[in-house]
């Protein structure tokens, strides 16, 4: 199991990043883990403090069309001049130590934050929180959005085991925010273990839904007649507990102007209105289960929906393609570009006969763009790597 293999490892990798100097920082710090809505909370928090007036680092993964895209200060890309300078300076130091592509970006990313004066940094876990690089600095609140099943080979197959990787991203004394009111044990276990403090959701804070608007309601603050955000509402609300239990002042007006005009790369991003074509990462059961509900509101008898999906060997696919068959009238798969993908051959063996599968993602996107007409819509989902290709072929850039 990858976690056992790591555990000496990210010893070693934390020894190497004190030795860069990268353990400490004068900016608060976020860590946000969680199965779903991580990328979400991450961007979310980011463009409220920019509009706040802060300064702020973010690191966050996986990238789309490019590695640059997992840094950002202050709302930018940083320079690729001063990213390979950053780049260089770990490759100098890891000499011949080993480390994943995850954890050399991770440092990448700490260099770039150490040389720029920043009020906030947020950190998204690449995988769990126990063992993950992101893990090694001490952080100041933790946020984990949800428990689901998802990286089964490497975190456990039930809540409960998962549940016990992603809390131990929690610190002793401070705030740590879970997104579900149903609790792992095990999570609970490790939260009291580390005695951290914890904010759970129907418990300290919750979301009243109107036909037209929503609110914010907890203990310390309350916000009303929110516009529905184009992103997760639990993701929003996560974020919002976070937000207030931070020492920083957020006023209740860049919250509303931030909620209503947020758009996310890849997270049900419509890129095109006739036909409507949608772009979505979400790459396992829970994900797709929240991208049918949005497909549901946005369609009607005259349109038929077109999905294009990713199939990864390491995904539940199976309960993916259940989650959205009641909304689908047409299905379409290929071959994608990764080793974590199937053959043309496996993909004819293990999918439902009304699956259409092409020889290619470049195939498959002509296929269904000769078959749709304008009134119909198209969604590209179930994996980063799929809606990267689509990016590419439509020669998309990717907007912050």
């Amino acid at each position: 199991m990858y976690l056992k293999e790591n555990n000496i490892n990210l010893y070693n990798f934390k020894l190497l990043a004190k030795k860069m100097h990268l353990l400490h920082s004068s900016a608060f710090i976020f860590i946000v883990g969680g199965t779903n809505g991580k990328g979400t909370v991450c961007y979310f928090l980011e463009k409220i403090f920019i509009n706040s007036g802060y300064r702020v680092g973010l690191y966050t993964s996986p990238h789309l069309l490019d590695e640059i895209e997992r840094v950002r200060i202050n709302g930018q890309y940083v320079e690729r001049s001063v990213y390979q300078y950053a780049f260089s300076l770990v490759r100098l130091y890891q000499k011949n130590f080993f480390l994943t592509y995850f954890e050399f970006i991770t440092l990448v990313a700490l260099v770039l934050f150490k040389d720029t004066k920043l009020d906030v940094i947020i950190l998204e876990v690449g995988l769990g929180g126990r063992l993950d690089a992101t893990n090694i600095i001490n952080t100041d609140l933790s946020i984990i959005t949800n428990v689901g099943i998802d990286h089964v080979d490497c975190l456990g197959s039930t809540r409960s085991s998962i549940g016990f990787e992603k809390a131990h991203i929690a610190r002793k004394n401070k705030f740590i925010i879970f997104g579900e009111y149903d609790i792992p044990g095990k999570m609970v276990h490790v939260i009291k273990n580390k005695q951290a403090i914890l904010k759970l959701f129907k418990r300290d804070w919750f979301i009243i839904k109107n036909k037209n608007n929503w609110s914010y309601v907890s203990r310390t603050r309350n916000i009303y007649n929110i516009s529905y955000p184009n992103v997760s509402l639990n993701s929003i609300s996560v974020a919002l507990t976070a937000l207030f239990c931070s020492p920083f002042i957020i006023y209740n007006n860049v919250i509303i102007d931030v909620i209503k005009n947020i758009v996310i790369p890849g997270r049900f991003q419509i890129i095109s209105q006739k036909p409507k074509i949608i772009l979505d990462v979400g790459h396992n059961p829970h994900a797709i289960l929240n991208l049918s509900k949005k497909i549901k509101k946005i369609s009607h008898k005259r349109k038929k929906i077109y999905v294009i999906m990713g199939i990864l060997k390491d995904k539940d696919f199976h309960n993916m393609i259940l989650n959205l068959i009641e909304v689908v009238d047409y299905w379409y798969t290929a071959p994608i570009d990764t080793i974590k993908g199937f053959t043309w051959c496996q993909l004819n063996k293990i999918l439902p006969n009304f699956f259409n599968i092409c020889k290619n993602v470049q195939k498959v996107w002509d296929v269904v763009q000769k078959r749709t007409n304008k009134e119909d819509v198209i969604v590209v989902c179930g994996s980063f790597y799929l809606v990267s290709e689509i990016m590419k072929i439509m020669k998309l850039k990717v907007i912050i």
